[in-house]
């Protein structure tokens, strides 16, 4: 895992945020109609005039670092000029100076180029500006609104609500003639509270690496024997799990409850005891943390650039299931997940019905790879574990013994997987809970259908539960369905500022970067006068 991690930093930037890699390709047409446009009038803060234009955007000069089909696009609906005021200029320099802050290298933007043209009078000079402008906020707002590639891992569909390119060529249109372009373009990151966290973190974590970052601690520090920990204690306040660094090397109780903190915070047992998984995750590199933020900040614009305020969120690498009522959580819980082998998708849905006593329709893999040599090795395997074969179907019987346990939350999608209970519960203590088959399994059910049947007065906690005593199998339509979503953040930030990190748990932040690299390119520079 480590030797991993630290091939993800070396595809991203050296100080962790995203950079060039690989062939970015040219936005497709979208074949929908011209936008309207009017230019420019005149006045002080006007576009120059370029009447040499239309021959720029047909040399060879830009290279391949322009989206040539859009950038063309975009001058064909302003009559062929220049498009970029002295404000709105500064506006979008701006932007390309703060996108390291959305995990995003200012250099995919031009930010070299159109800083070397900045004051150059000269015909070509202007020219080539305002096209690297263009092009730099035609880029910057494709990446904002649907990331820098299209969806390749997780199974989470694309949402099919994007943003054309159309849309934002229009959009940046209407913006450059209202003088509002840096304000268009820094509303197109998500805006959910999730997104604005991270981002906080990114930012916070980024100011560490400027700063040195933070030592890395000794593995024998965890042997038994050692008296100095000052170098523990610095560690811990550089990432301010410990309030202040007084200096001691005392093991005392500030510094294992910051400890404890620290293990909170990043998915271990958090009992302050300094093991050697514990000197692991403490000598990630502030680096490679920031790296993990910029790429889930990607992996949010890319999979979720909306997300309802009130639902049930899964966060897979985490393996905790949250309910949110208008932005505010109301019920948290551990959750097991999908084993590395059987992978819980990522997807958003809507949960419209609750099973009481589920049968359970068991899977023809688990029969086959489980059941079967199971049944060779104990012969009344089936009868002990009350499974039948029904119409060519091996089911379990509803009841506290089956494998969904007394409640099941279902929702259309095309993977058959679902939230259920168990009664297994003793996985729910575990710190690692990838170990079931894909679906998701809830320390918590019983709570969380009061919580979605609470507008529904026929179905109270009394009722619910006198309902499973009873043992007959009943579908439960909830009269206001919820949205469910699984998403997988390796990297996240809470309310009160904490930024928490995960165990890459099915690799799919490594084939994001490969995916990254994939579509980034080595974007050339464009040529200068």
């Amino acid at each position: 895992m480590r030797a991993a991690w630290l091939w993800v930093a070396l595809l991203l930037l050296s100080s962790g945020f995203l950079t060039a890699g690989g062939a970015l390709a040219q936005a497709p047409p979208d074949n929908q109609a011209p936008w309207p446009w009017t230019p420019d009038s005149g006045g002080a803060d006007a576009a120059p005039s370029c009447p040499g234009l239309s021959r720029l955007l047909n040399s060879s000069r830009l290279l391949q670092s322009v989206d040539l089909i859009s950038v063309r696009r975009f001058y064909d609906a302003h009559g062929v000029d220049c498009a970029w005021s002295p404000d709105n200029a500064a506006q979008m320099r701006g932007v390309i100076a703060d996108a390291g802050d959305h995990g995003l290298d200012p250099d995919l933007f031009h930010a070299l180029q159109i800083e070397e043209l900045e004051g150059n009078t000269e015909s070509m000079a202007v020219m080539t500006r305002d096209v690297l402008l263009t092009d730099a906020a035609i880029r910057y707002a494709r990446f904002m609104s649907e990331g820098i590639g299209p969806v390749a891992e997780g199974n989470l569909d694309a949402p099919a609500d994007r943003l054309t390119q159309t849309d934002r060529l229009g959009a940046l249109g209407a913006s450059l003639q209202d003088g509002a372009v840096g304000q268009w373009l820094a509303g197109l990151a998500p805006r959910y509270s999730a997104y604005a966290l991270l981002q906080q973190g990114l930012v916070r974590y980024r100011e560490i690496v400027a700063t040195g970052g933070w030592e890395m601690l000794p593995t024998s520090l965890s042997r038994p024997g050692q008296t100095d920990f000052s170098a523990l204690r610095r560690r811990l306040h550089a990432e301010g799990d410990l309030a202040a660094d007084d200096g001691s090397p005392a093991f005392d109780a500030e510094l294992r409850t910051g400890l404890a903190r620290f293990q909170w915070r990043t998915g271990l047992t958090a009992n302050g005891a300094l093991s050697p998984e514990t000197i692991r995750r403490l000598n990630v590199s502030a680096s490679e943390r920031v790296a993990s933020l910029a790429l889930n900040l990607e992996r949010l614009r890319r999979t979720l650039p909306d997300l309802p305020v009130t639902r049930v969120e899964v966060n897979l690498p985490a393996a905790t299931a949250v309910l949110y009522r208008d932005g505010r959580r109301v019920l948290r819980m551990n959750a097991v997940i999908g084993k590395p082998d059987n992978e819980t998708p990522e997807l958003s849905s809507v949960i419209d019905s609750i099973v009481l006593n589920p049968p359970w329709t068991i899977p023809t893999s688990i029969v086959e790879n489980e059941i079967k040599p199971a049944v060779r090795r104990d012969p009344k395997y089936l009868v002990k574990n009350k499974m039948s074969w029904q119409n060519g179907l091996l089911v379990q019987a509803p009841g506290p013994w089956n494998a969904l346990g007394r409640i099941k939350f279902d929702f259309p999608n095309p993977y058959a997987v679902y939230l259920h209970d168990t009664p297994a519960r003793a996985l729910f203590a575990d710190p690692e809970r990838a170990a079931s088959h894909g679906c998701v399994r809830l320390e918590r059910p019983v709570e969380l259908a009061e919580a979605l049947l609470k507008s529904d007065p026929t179905w109270d906690l009394k009722a619910i539960n006198t309902a499973i005593a009873g043992g007959r199998t009943q579908r439960i339509r909830l009269g206001e369905p919820m949205p469910v979503v699984l998403t997988y953040q390796t990297a996240f930030a809470e309310a009160d500022g904490s930024v928490h990190f995960r165990s890459d748990v099915y690799g799919r932040d490594t084939r994001l970067t490969v995916s990254l690299s994939s579509r980034l390119g080595s974007l050339a520079p464009a040529a200068t006068p």
